[in-house]
């Protein structure tokens, strides 16, 4: 009987590489399609002609937050691409730092994730004590 129920709860958790696949891929699509229609948009913006340097400065504002969205789209993008060759090659699932499992639900939560919550924890603690540093360095200067 406990077996079973283990078993049971096993296949419960067990990770559906399927599933997270074609996540993945409409995932992918989606980005694509995103991309096609931002491209549209900067080729929108290189005909406009400004009326003053006001127009100018805002035009050119608008193409720096497209730029940084850019950046980060493309972040997430290439990492959605990781993702599926991970698949392909069998590493998914596995933390990239300290090579255990990464777990199921994590995995259907946040199918790009490359750490498990334990390793994730340490790079944002890395992360915010960097930029802490970074932080009390301006204030020095």
């Amino acid at each position: 009987m406990v077996k079973t129920k283990e078993k049971e709860m096993e296949k419960k958790v067990k990770l559906d590489l399927k599933k997270i696949q074609k996540t993945l891929l409409r995932m992918k699509d989606d980005f694509e399609k995103e991309t096609d229609s931002a491209a549209e948009l900067v080729k929108e913006h290189e005909d406009n002609t400004f009326a003053d340097a006001n127009d100018l400065a805002t035009h050119d504002t608008d193409i720096s937050n497209e730029m940084n969205v850019k950046k980060l789209k493309d972040s997430q993008y290439e990492d959605i691409l990781e993702a599926l060759e991970r698949i392909e090659t069998e590493e998914f699932g596995v933390c990239e730092e300290c090579g255990v499992d990464i777990g199921a639900k994590r995995l259907e939560v946040y199918p790009t994730t490359k750490l498990c919550i334990s390793c994730q924890e340490e790079f944002e603690k890395a992360q915010k004590a960097k930029s802490m540093v970074a932080n009390s360095n301006k204030t020095e200067q």
